[in-house]
This record gives structure tokens, C-alpha cells and sequence, in this order.
């Protein structure tokens, strides 16, 4: 998606100051002298917006704080601690946005707030959002309704460039009787529009044969690399060509189902499924499921072209614990036979969580949990259950029903404290999946938390010496360590001093580059990283205290 520059969006008369950074502590219960007052305007018209939702945090604040505008679009927040501020806005219709933010999916700038400073007349405008309309044909140029369109986007996703379900006001939509649709609360940007539908039906001249309709994406094509881009502003509708539905064959798919064992899984349900996917979520279909036979065997029947998701899973024995197994299969018009599913046994994963400075923690929280993410969710088999991971009041955990590769996290974490490591003989599981076989005992993780994890901070400037407003992108100088979502590639924006910091960094080296702009998920793609390589600096994050590092924006030739 090309950059979209939105403009001025965000206007400030601020007492000038010079202020460092407050170091860090809770100050969630400590009231400051300080105060931010402003007004949220909508960009296009100026115009006061009311009830919008202004919020305002800090990394030293332990929640956000928030409050709506009134009548005259005005806001204020007081009693402000000293600190390194975030101030956004979000309603309904119009885009999210945070202070200094200049183009879509690009952080906000930080407000630096000095004791007693007033910050007042700050004004943040906000652009409304996009839309695609258009209409769905069949084959043959009638209008269909109760399609279901979805927005979708070029994203690094899953370990490739792919086509992936994009946010917008819902998470899909339908067509009506005149086969129109209208996709709203959509950003700036490139987008192509997809289109499914589950109906059927027979041929002319041959009764027993079913015809469906593929996916089809804008341009009535069925294969996304040959689909058009439709190209949305902001604030304005932007008209897709019609979409003619590609059909095709309706076939069927069997094949066997068998425990790890080899015994047939006999009785039990294959699960079938569409997904549209992507990094921030999606939509899952259900269609019928199957019983699986007494030897084994299952026959899926009325599968339009595109491509399914298979799922089995068994309650197995008291050794073993529960099975599954996962298949993706693509159908492209012709029956789909000798298909097998071997279902895996679940593993366990056990452990303790500590601190690293063997000092006592807390008593756990009730939600405090270890979770196992399955790595790639179209291969492999997941399980759900809510107690799962709990960490028990002596500190130790447990989590049963791992299959396949999966990354560990810890979620509901204590107050003031940060992840530092999963230790496992050495390997730290916070960030490299790991690929647990059936009915593996994992024993001996240790789960490593901080409160002294290091900062890293530095200055951006341009080729004058003066504050540059850009992007700061920092991620490991170790290729094996680049990941998606990976806890060790980060971005920051400067404050107007040219200030910025990254707070809680896992020690090590990486490379820093300053960039004009980056998008949010850009660097999921290794491609992306492998060519900053050579522009970046180097920097080596110290096991505590505060490493530093200075950068200089170039202007681009």
C-alpha cells in the first residue's frame, strides 16, 4: 500500500521547555501538577466533533486514561504526573489517530510534559474514513445477492507476501437483492475486494453435476495475483468495477482418518471450514461436518472451488491424551481423493516462573497465564482450554495439548514487570518457536521476569543537526532472530526535541535506522529488513541501565 500523507493533523501551542526524560515509576496513583486541553475537530470541514473518545497514556502511568469531548469538541486532562505522553482519538466514522501522527499506520509522536506545564490549544482533526461500493454479477451479468465481500490487502503474513482479510467497519459484508454492497470504515490505501458465496446448482444437461462459484476478487478473476486494486481516500467512496462470479465444478474430497496409532477414527467429526485471514484477525465459515466411518474413511460432498481447512481431533487414551490434526486442501474443479489425516497426541509443557534476580514475586494474579500459540494455525491442530497454563499460587505452571510448533507468551503479566526470557537449557522460547511431537513431556521451562530491563534511548536529527521528525526501527543484528511479532523489532517516533527511547529492550545487538516513514507490520517481511541492513547502525544493548545511540535522517536523493 502506497503512503497516504494526510496532512497537518495535529496542531499545537505548547510552552517552549527543555525537560529529560522523568525515569521510570508508577505514578498511576500519584497526581501531577501538569494538564493537556485541547479540541478534536473533524479535518475536512473543522467542524468541533463531540463524544469522541481522547485517551492519554504514559510507559510510566500502569493505565490509560480517557475522557469524551464535549459539545464544543473540547477536552482537558489534569493532575498529570511529569512524563513521556501518547494522546489519541478515535469515533466512529472517521479515522484513529494519535498526536503527530502523519500518514496511516505510522505511531503518533510522544508529548514530553514537564511538572506545572499547561499544554493548551491543542487541536487534533480528524480525517474520515474511506469506503468501496460496487455490485456482484454472476456468470451470466444478473445481480446476486447474499454475497459475502470482504476488503483485503498485499501483507507479509504467515512466512509470505499474501492477499489477507483487511480491517474495516465489519468484519464482512453482504450483498443485497441488487446485488450492491458498500465496505465502510475502511483507511487510505490499496485494497481488493473478494466476494464467496456457498450456492450451487445442477447443470442442464447432466442433473448430477453441481456447479458453485470460486472466490472472486475484483477484476472476475479467481486467482488473487491477477486481481485489480482499488485505490481509497480518505473521507471518499470509491466505486469498484463490477465483479462477475467465476464459476466452477462443485466437487467432493475423501479420503482416510486415523489416530496416531493407525487406528481409524470412527465416529468422530471431520470439521470443515473456509478462513480469511490476516495479522489482526479474520473470519472463520463453518460448513457441515461428516461422521468419519468405521474403517476409517469420510467423503466431503459440494465443495465450490477454493480452499478448505480440514480438522479432526479424538479424545484418545489416558496415556496419550487428545489427538488432532489439520489439513489445508485446495479444490480447483475435480474430485479430491486419497486424502489422509494422521492425528497427533497433544504434549505437555511444565515449568516455574521466576525473577531474575531471585527476589520474590507477587502473588499471581488469577488471569496470569503461559500460552502456546500455535505457529501456523493452517497446519496445525488447536486446542482450547481456559484453565490451561494457569500459573498456580507456588509459581509453577503446567499446559497440556501441544501440538506442533508453537511460541510461547506470558499473558496478564504483574505490575512494573516485564518478560525478560523462557529459558529452556539455554534456548530462550520467547522468541523461537518450538515444535513439540506427540506425546512429548517438556519439562524444566523457566519463565524469566524484570523490573530492571534496559532502556535504550538516543536523539534523531537531521543533516543540519536539528530535530528530525521520522521513525526510529530497531531489530536484531541476528537474521534467525527476525520473526513476526517478534517482542525484539520495534518502532518509535521522536518527540520535538528529537528525543526518543525504547523502554524494556532485550539485551543484545541490533541495528538501528531512522526512516522517514513505516508502516505498521512492514517489518514482518525479512525481505524488508534485509534491505535496511547496510543503512542501519549498529547498537548493543547493555544487560541494564540505559545504552544510547544517535541517528541522523538523510534526506532522500
Amino acid at each position: 500500500m502506497a503512503a497516504v500523507i494526510l496532512g497537518a493533523l495535529f496542531v499545537a501551542q505548547v510552552t517552549s521547555f527543555q525537560a529529560a526524560p522523568p525515569s521510570p515509576r508508577d505514578t498511576l496513583t500519584q497526581k501531577g501538577t501538569a494538564s493537556i486541553k485541547g479540541k478534536v475537530v473533524a479535518a475536512d470541514s473543522g467542524r468541533p466533533l463531540r463524544r469522541v473518545q481522547v485517551s492519554v497514556s504514559s510507559p510510566d502511568l500502569t493505565e490509560s486514561r480517557s475522557i469524551s469531548t464535549t459539545a464544543q469538541g473540547l477536552f482537558e486532562f489534569k493532575e498529570l504526573p511529569a512524563g513521556r505522553y501518547t494522546l489519541s482519538a478515535t469515533r466512529a466514522g472517521f479515522l484513529q489517530m494519535s498526536y503527530g501522527q502523519r500518514r496511516v499506520g505510522e505511531p503518533g509522536r510522544p508529548l514530553l510534559i514537564a511538572e506545572r506545564q499547561q499544554i493548551a490549544d491543542l487541536t487534533l482533526a480528524l480525517p474520515r474514513t474511506g469506503a468501496i461500493a460496487g455490485r456482484i454479477l454472476d456468470e451470466v451479468g444478473e445481480p446476486m445477492a447474499n454475497v459475502t465481500v470482504f476488503p483485503a490487502h498485499w501483507r507479509y503474513f504467515r512466512g509470505q507476501k499474501r492477499l489477507v482479510t483487511a480491517p474495516g467497519g465489519a468484519s464482512f459484508n453482504r450483498t443485497d437483492e441488487t446485488g450492491q454492497y458498500r465496505i465502510t470504515n475502511l483507511e487510505p490505501g490499496e485494497y481488493v475486494v473478494m466476494a464467496t458465496t456457498r450456492d450451487t446448482w445442477t447443470v442442464d444437461d447432466n442433473p448430477k453435476e453441481r456447479i458453485g462459484f470460486a472466490t472472486t476478487y475484483t477484476g472476475g478473476t479467481a486467482n488473487p495475483a491477477d486481481a485489480q486494486v482499488v485505490r481509497v481516500s480518505a473521507g471518499l467512496e470509491a466505486i469498484a468495477a463490477d465483479i462477475s462470479m467465476v464459476p466452477g465444478r462443485v466437487v467432493s474430497v475423501s479420503g482416510t482418518a486415523l489416530s496416531a496409532s493407525g487406528a481409524p477414527l470412527a465416529g468422530e467429526s471431520l470439521e470443515v471450514s473456509q478462513e480469511f485471514m490476516s495479522p489482526t484477525g479474520g473470519s472463520t465459515f463453518g460448513l457441515p461436518s461428516t461422521k468419519i466411518g468405521a474403517d476409517g474413511s469420510f467423503t466431503l460432498k459440494g465443495l465450490a472451488p477454493g480452499e478448505y481447512r480440514l480438522s479432526v481431533r479424538s479424545p484418545g487414551d489416558k496415556d496419550r491424551g487428545m489427538e488432532g490434526a489439520t489439513m489445508i486442501v485446495t479444490v480447483t474443479g475435480e474430485d479430491l481423493t486419497g486424502v489422509t489425516l494422521v492425528t497427533g497426541a497433544g504434549g505437555t509443557i511444565s515449568g516455574r516462573v521466576v525473577s531474575d534476580t531471585g527476589a520474590a514475586l507477587p502473588a499471581p494474579d488469577q488471569r496470569l497465564r503461559v500460552n502456546a500459540r500455535v505457529a501456523d494455525t493452517f497446519r496445525t491442530f488447536s486446542s482450547f482450554n481456559a484453565d490451561n497454563g494457569r500459573v498456580k499460587d507456588d509459581w509453577t505452571f503446567e499446559i497440556k495439548d501441544v501440538i506442533g510448533k508453537n511460541t510461547l507468551s506470558l499473558a496478564s503479566l504483574p505490575t512494573g514487570w516485564s518478560l525478560k526470557a523462557i529459558d529452556h537449557f539455554g534456548k530462550d522460547l520467547a522468541d523461537s518457536a518450538i515444535d513439540v511431537t506427540p506425546g512429548q513431556r517438556l519439562e524444566g521451562v523457566t519463565v524469566v521476569l524484570s523490573k530492571t530491563l534496559p532502556r535504550l534511548a538516543g536523539t534523531l536529527l537531521d543533516e543540519g543537526g536539528q530535530p528530525a521528525d521520522g521513525s526510529i526501527l530497531i531489530f536484531p543484528e541476528d537474521a534467525q532472530k527476525w520473526a513476526e511479532n517478534s517482542r525484539l523489532i520495534r518502532t518509535a517516533r521522536p518527540d520535538e526535541s528529537g528525543g526518543f527511547e525504547f523502554r524494556n529492550v532485550i539485551p543484545g545487538d541490533y541495528l538501528a535506522v531512522p526512516l522517514e516513514y513505516v508502516r505498521q507490520g512492514d517489518w514482518a517481511d525479512p525481505e524488508f529488513l534485509r534491505n535496511l541492513q547496510e543503512q542501519a547502525k549498529r547498537v548493543r544493548v547493555a544487560d541494564t541501565g540505559v545504552s544510547t545511540v544517535a541517528l541522523t535522517l538523510k534526506k532522500r536523493q
